[in-house]
């Protein structure tokens, strides 16, 4: 059994129909509880609740937030293109192109590969 140390709605009215319910944060007394539900989640996606498709994110640290927002432009450009990409934990960009994985720590290396490629 998970013990949850704190729950709550992010703050807002309430939602309009039609629209995702607000989203809530949970922090849970032990990471290995929080690991264990995110690898669930993910080998359970998609999982539906009332016809809401429920979603799960680790919450970031602003810092490591700012690190990974750094590759937005990144991301939409490889998305374009179709080409397969994640952002892996606590920010590295992987990228498989042509067969190859390709790993970037940082927006600049990996813009310059992409734009050395001609993408």
């Amino acid at each position: 059994m998970f013990q949850i140390e704190r729950a709550h709605r992010i703050p807002g009215g309430k939602p309009i129909p039609g629209r995702p319910p607000r989203t809530i944060l949970i922090k849970l007394l032990l990471s290995m509880d929080r690991d264990m539900i995110l690898r669930r989640a993910r080998e359970c996606s998609p999982i539906d609740y009332q016809g809401n498709k429920l979603l799960f994110f680790p919450d970031f640290s602003r810092q490591t937030q700012e690190k990974r927002k750094g590759f937005t432009e990144i991301k939409k450009r490889l998305a374009s293109k179709d080409i397969n990409y994640s952002l892996q934990y606590p920010v590295k960009l992987r990228v498989i192109y042509n067969g190859t994985i390709q790993f970037f720590e940082k927006p600049q290396l990996a813009l310059d590969w992409i734009e050395q490629l001609g993408i």
